[in-house]
């Protein structure tokens, strides 16, 4: 994962925003998947296409309501319906869609080319998708897309404190659960075995040397010689969390033996640990302890 200004600012003056940051994460075979935060207070009346030639998806959620929606696909008008605050709508780009909707655009947007659903078919095992298939010009519910766009918006709140790993976990969850839902693809087999021991081994002495969070799930499936997918599942199935949670319980583990010692202000511990700053530290510590740091050091140290 990495933050994107280009892809985002080229993304948001299609809409007339001056900026749209945006995150994009790789797949195993390099192809990008953007997710692009757009706020644009000024009503929208034209989209061109986001991208010239690319075989790709565009699966947006807006937070308001859009009640004069209209969506053309190749210069065609469609059919369309009103869409409200909540829900997603798709738009197949190599349709050169444009939407009116003369309304404020405040939300995520996933761009997500069909070379990513084949990387992630490929990745578990089952057999690629062809296109998508959804209500064209219409708004659809889709509560767990609904949820994974919430799960990102500290991301792109506060990008300083955003985790690669979890960017890219619930990026790459977004787009598998798009590829499932609406192209059918297949579930994968379950799978009981987890990472051998070297592959633990070399995760975590990867993770914990990256304890920033500045690596991404690709880079440490790749060092294990595992797909992304395939990864993630085996490493839950090891140690019982995802990467991104491990590598904030070794972040806190690592916090606790640097306030046993007083001469370190909570501040420096925060800094060394991969957190933000302090106030970041003390919410991760505090969820995962139940106990602020300040109270955790005062306990040990009496």
């Amino acid at each position: 994962m990495s933050s994107q200004l280009s892809y985002g600012d080229g993304f948001g003056k299609r809409f007339g925003a001056k900026t749209a940051p945006a995150f994009v994460t790789q797949t195993l075979r390099k192809s990008e998947i953007a997710v692009t935060y757009l706020r644009q207070e000024q009503p929208t009346f034209e989209l061109s296409e986001p991208q010239p030639i690319h075989d790709a998806y565009l699966v947006s959620l807006g937070w308001g309501d859009f009640p004069k929606y209209r969506l053309w696909e190749n210069g065609r008008a469609i059919n369309t319906e009103p869409v409200f605050g909540g829900q997603i709508t798709f738009y197949d780009l190599k349709a050169k869609p444009s939407i009116h909707v003369n309304s404020p655009m405040i939300g995520l947007h996933f761009h997500i080319p069909h070379a990513a659903f084949d990387a992630i078919a490929d990745n578990i095992g089952v057999p690629r998708i062809g296109g998508l298939k959804y209500p064209r010009g219409h708004g659809v519910d889709d509560s767990v897309m609904r949820g994974l766009s919430m799960a990102l918006m500290p991301a792109f709140e506060n990008p300083d404190r955003a985790s690669c790993l979890f960017v890219d976990y619930v990026t790459l969850a977004a787009a598998t659960h798009v590829a499932r839902t609406y192209g059918s693809m297949a579930s994968f087999a379950s799978k009981r075995g987890g990472l051998a021991a070297w592959q633990e081994k070399r995760a975590t002495e990867l993770l914990d040397q990256h304890i920033d969070g500045e690596i991404s799930q690709a880079q440490l499936a790749q060092e294990c010689g595992l797909s992304p997918s395939h990864f993630a599942r085996a490493f839950r199935a090891s140690t019982g969390m995802a990467p991104h949670q491990w590598l904030l319980h070794r972040r806190v583990d690592k916090a606790k033996d640097m306030l046993r010692d007083a001469r370190l202000s909570l501040a420096d511990v925060a800094l060394a640990c991969g957190f933000a700053d302090q106030s970041h530290f003390t919410r991760v510590f505090s969820r995962i302890t139940d106990v602020s740091p300040g109270v955790w050091r005062r306990d040990v140290t009496n």
